[in-house]
């Protein structure tokens, strides 16, 4: 029986202290990958389709305050500022329906639903990765497999 194909989205909730590791993990900020299925010389497939620009997530929260786009008033220590949502299709979808493109497609499209969840520039970054090896996936086709998915990380008002 063959697998069904699935898709998964989970939300993150994040803090101003526990962000920065996703940061790190999204944008490709990392010299190391604590996931080995990283394949450095992949990155430039990666698909940003909103970015913080040269601040980070923090920064990007600080100036959205700053601006008086949101507040931070009643927030306690440790709050949530962040939610981080990874949208997740099996590899094996995406190679038997074209691949890296239609995986952008398909992720500009989810994106373009989480623009409908938060107002224009509550959306800190969005980025598609395409570089990280699916090994399961590479031994049944007998070529490399790669896992895309998509990370959307908004700040929670």
């Amino acid at each position: 029986m063959a697998k069904p194909n699935m898709s998964v989205a989970r939300v993150v909730k994040l803090n101003a202290a526990s962000v920065g590791k996703s940061e790190r993990h999204n944008e490709r900020k990392n010299t190391n990958y604590e996931n080995v299925n990283v394949v450095p010389e992949r990155i430039h497939f990666n698909v940003s389709f909103k970015s913080p620009g040269d601040m980070t997530y923090n920064e990007y929260f600080d100036h959205l305050v700053a601006e008086g786009k949101i507040s931070t008033r009643g927030l306690k220590d440790g709050a949530t500022y962040f939610n981080e949502m990874i949208i997740d299709v099996n590899t094996a979808y995406f190679e038997e329906h074209g691949g890296y493109e239609i995986g952008k497609k398909i992720f500009e499209e989810a994106y373009r639903l989480c623009c409908g969840k938060y107002r224009g520039d509550e959306i800190v970054s969005a980025v598609m990765h395409a570089d990280e090896n699916k090994s399961t996936v590479s031994e049944e086709l007998g070529k490399p497999g790669y896992h895309y998915h998509l990370h959307v990380v908004g700040v929670e008002t």
